[in-house]
């Protein structure tokens, strides 16, 4: 399959105003307007992993009808048209739209993904749960790692929609540290059975490869996610799991309270709130990572090029508190 050719396609952070010779975006909202003179148009949304840009497109009624049933959002839209300022608004006034057929695309230039290199994040996932000894839970992990559908959507998955590690390998990235976390947990309180902190640590956000509708559409909840949440979605594919494979009884009920409980509070989400230690280690790692999450990037994005002007962010509501900026 040829790969799509993006030589001549700027990322829209780079379209300057004037002609637009080519260009292959992300297409995320198209509807019908009507305009002052009762003529319709469409109105669009652009995007692409550096930012989003409105666009527009005049033509006859049965033009712009038929035109909608050949794209919809999510579809990689191939455009050239005029960069125009209207209303003080920067905008693409479109001449010539189509959908990209071509399938074999790179989706980290449509979307923001992690900074690291996931095949490193993956070699140090899979160290950490090499170490795992009890046979049973061993088992639980290979079942999962060995499930290709699986780990294609947990390699690609983001952690959240919005609020941290919102873009591809995102979950990933957030798992491995919890992993991180969660060994540290072991060597520190040695009452605390390592295996299953480990394996906790893992399984807890698996319902998050079923949530978020990601390839090639915004990160949006899915159908399942709205009816269900990850938790419960993560507690399928475990219950799943445990038809194909065989193991104590004891640990079956444990791994699934870790996921059922892992996010700590029910109006935080958990569906039960953690009972023994290492279901609420794992939730303790899982908010950890969440936090310092937030914390790191309202202040890359906020610190200011003089603190004395401002110190202060606005308030985060997740966090429920202004983050001091110094």
């Amino acid at each position: 399959m040829k790969s799509l050719d993006l030589t001549r396609s700027p990322f829209i952070k780079d379209i300057q105003k004037g002609f637009l010779e080519e260009g292959c975006y992300l297409l995320k909202m198209i509807h019908m307007n009507v305009g002052q003179s009762s003529k319709p148009f469409l109105r669009l949304l652009i995007s692409d992993k550096t930012g989003h840009l409105p666009a527009v497109y005049f033509g006859s009624k049965k033009e712009l009808v038929d035109l909608q049933k050949k794209i919809k959002e999510g579809d990689i839209v191939k455009i050239s048209g005029v960069m125009e300022e209207y209303n003080e608004i920067l905008q693409i006034k479109i001449i010539k739209i189509k959908k990209e057929e071509n399938r074999d695309w790179e989706l980290s230039r449509f979307f923001k993904r992690t900074p690291h290199d996931r095949r490193n994040l993956y070699r140090d996932l899979r160290k950490i749960t090499d170490k795992i000894k009890n046979k049973d839970i061993k088992d639980v992990i290979g079942y999962f790692f060995k499930d290709k559908n699986f780990m294609k959507l947990f390699l690609e998955a983001p952690a959240s929609r919005f609020i941290h590690h919102a873009y591809i390998g995102g979950l990933l990235e957030h798992t491995l540290h919890v992993l991180q976390l969660a060994e540290s947990y072991g060597n520190i309180f040695v009452q605390a059975d390592k295996d299953l902190l480990l394996a906790g640590a893992f399984l807890h956000d698996i319902g998050k490869v079923d949530e978020y509708k990601f390839l090639l559409t915004e990160i949006d909840y899915s159908s399942e996610a709205k009816l269900k949440g990850h938790t419960l979605l993560g507690y399928d594919r475990l219950k799943k799991a445990f038809e194909k494979i065989k193991i104590d009884e004891k640990i079956k009920l444990k791994l699934e309270h870790i996921v059922l409980s892992h996010q700590g509070r029910k109006n935080w989400g958990a569906v039960i709130e953690p009972k023994f230690l290492e279901a609420y280690l794992i939730h303790a790692a899982d908010s950890t990572d969440a936090s310092q999450f937030i914390f790191s990037e309202v202040k890359r994005e906020n610190a200011p090029a003089d603190l004395q002007k401002r110190y202060w962010s606005d308030y985060i509501s997740y966090l429920g508190r202004e983050i001091y900026l110094g």
